[in-house]
């Protein structure tokens, strides 16, 4: 009996041993697929009020070992019922510093006659020394007005393009999460993203 129990003690750890093992090329793989993502941009969703300002923060995560100097991206909206107003620096200059413009172009209205904007943000590092590259964290709070008689609604801030450069000048891959701006008013109902956003 007990050399019956010692093989299967020992079967046992022959099978933990082999899971392990076929668990590491799992692990690795995973680990180097997440070395191997792209930079991202995430646009912040905000609840504000009628009559109010609604900050939208723009967040930067790097890919690893692959810096970039400047960006380009382009974002829509529809604008009936919020205005871009002005950006401002995120806490992340005080890392590096780097310069900010944001420029708006008005659009043709979409199908449902709703008129739409397009933010063209460009954001470049400052210093001149290629060993430089935009910092990690919040770039930048983008301010949208919305007026007192606002109606519910829930506006997509819609990333349509996005270009960005490393020290050398070459193309960099940069993935955008989209954001959004919901203002709601108590005993009326939110209008859904169905109207404001398509």
């Amino acid at each position: 009996m007990t050399m019956k129990l010692r093989s299967y003690g020992f079967v046992a750890s022959l099978g933990i041993a082999a899971g392990v093992l076929l668990l590491f090329p799992a692990l690795a793989a995973a680990q180097a697929s997440e070395a191997r993502a792209p930079a991202n941009l995430i646009l912040g969703t905000v609840a504000s009020d009628r009559g109010t300002t609604a900050t939208v923060p723009l967040y930067y995560q790097p890919a690893e070992d692959t810096p970039i100097r400047s960006l380009h991206l382009e974002v829509d909206f529809v604008s009936n019922s919020v205005k871009f107003a002005k950006a401002e620096k995120g806490i992340a200059a005080e890392i590096q510093d780097y310069d900010l413009t944001v420029e708006t172009e008005e659009l043709p209205p979409n199908d449902q006659d709703l008129s739409r904007t397009r933010l063209k943000i460009d954001i470049a590092v400052v210093d001149s020394d290629p060993g430089k590259a935009l910092p990690r964290g919040l770039w930048t709070f983008l301010d949208f007005r919305i007026p007192e008689d606002a109606k519910p609604f829930a506006i997509t801030l819609t990333p349509v393009s996005v270009t960005a450069q490393d020290e050398a000048g070459q193309p960099v891959e940069v993935t955008v999460e989209a954001g959004k701006v919901i203002v709601s008013v108590p005993d009326e109902p939110l209008v859904g993203c169905f109207f404001f956003t398509h």
